[in-house]
């Protein structure tokens, strides 16, 4: 199966550098990377999750990944058309919303679908690390966005597409939890702005509570770490990378692949800490549930331009996507169709491998 998708890729690379969208250099370097494969079913026999996305797909292979100097990062994100013809844009937010509107993108309750890839995402690219800047960590305080977040929509819904997570998870991991949860914390004024400590101490941000057992690792400069260490102080729970008097990510990157030997990471920091990063050469991929239309009266007249993720058409390969080449789209449970159908959409992006290498 590997080696068929690694064929149209390839073809559909050709086509990219003989339209001038992607450079002859760029070509080698994004069939260096290969990709993975991973049917539950084949894989691992999982019939239930087999039935609802019968492809998981990642756009490196673990020889690549294994050779990097810093962790591969892929995304995850949730994204509605704002038309019924799917020709509006695809928007991952509607601000002034709880949550950002997320179960309004779905129409006003979360699909099956999503909360499948959701799962998967934290359970196959969230299994080391998970990071999010200090602004999601705080908007989202109260809670932990493990796997089980999504997952146990299903303990009631559908049970044996429940047990298949949990088999999932304990053949990929061997653990219900993230060993590290990483938050990007650029300095002090980051920590003040955001009332961090504060929080902290009245037990309000749930990855710091003492009783959820999680492991926090704060990347931050110095002024972040003299500020926030006397408050969440350094131990065997919660650890500091600290980049120097200017905050530096790609550093942070070489520091959590060295010394914590993370190999890959979950980014769910939002829409403008992941774009810095891939624009940095460091992002590898996103990986977005595409909705259709959600129903009226749900999308506001005027789109905040803040809440625009992708246009058919601005990817370097003419979809979604800036500055992104789409790898895989898979109709995510096929009970669905047409334009209703949920597409489980892989895109990836060039690394700068000076960087990554």
């Amino acid at each position: 199966m590997t080696k068929a998708f690694e064929d149209v890729i390839r073809n559909k690379l050709e086509i990219l550098v003989q339209t001038n969208k992607i450079s002859q250099e760029q070509l080698p370097h994004f069939l260096r990377r290969g990709i993975q494969v991973i049917s539950p079913k084949r894989d691992f026999g999982l019939d239930s999750l087999h039935s609802i996305l019968p492809e998981i797909v990642i756009g490196a292979s673990k020889n690549y990944i294994n050779k990097m100097k810093v962790p591969y990062q892929a995304t995850s994100f949730i994204a509605a058309n704002t038309r019924k013809d799917r020709k509006g844009a695809y928007i991952f937010k509607i601000p002034n919303q709880l949550s950002g509107g997320i179960k309004l993108l779905t129409g006003g309750e979360r699909k099956k679908g999503d909360n499948v890839f959701a799962s998967i995402h934290r359970i196959i690219l969230g299994q080391e690390a998970m990071m999010v800047s200090a602004v999601n960590l705080m908007a989202n305080k109260d809670k932990i966005w493990n796997w089980k977040f999504f997952g146990d929509h299903f303990k009631n819904e559908d049970e044996k597409l429940y047990e298949d997570l949990i088999k999932l998870n304990n053949r990929v991991s061997g653990s219900n939890k993230t060993k590290y949860y990483i938050v990007v914390c650029r300095s002090d004024a980051t920590f003040k702005r955001l009332n961090i400590l504060e929080e902290f101490k009245n037990r309000k941000i749930a990855v710091l509570d003492p009783k959820n057992d999680m492991n926090v690792i704060f990347l931050t400069n110095i002024a972040g770490y003299e500020y926030g260490s006397k408050t969440i102080p350094e131990s065997d729970k919660v650890d500091y990378v600290v980049t120097g008097s200017e905050f530096d990510i790609y550093q942070a990157m070489l520091v959590l692949r060295k010394k914590y030997k993370i190999q890959i990471i979950l980014n769910d920091g939002g829409r403008q800490m992941s774009n810095g990063i891939r624009d940095a050469g460091l992002l590898g991929e996103e990986r977005v549930t595409l909705e259709p239309y959600p129903g009226d009266g749900i999308i506001p007249d005027q789109l905040d331009p803040t809440s625009i993720m992708g246009l058919e058409g601005i990817g370097i390969d003419g979809r979604e996507i800036e500055k992104s080449i789409l790898l895989s789209s898979i109709k995510i449970n096929s009970n669905d169709c047409g334009r209703n159908a949920e597409l489980a959409n892989v895109y990836v992006y060039y690394l700068d491998e000076k960087k990554v290498l």
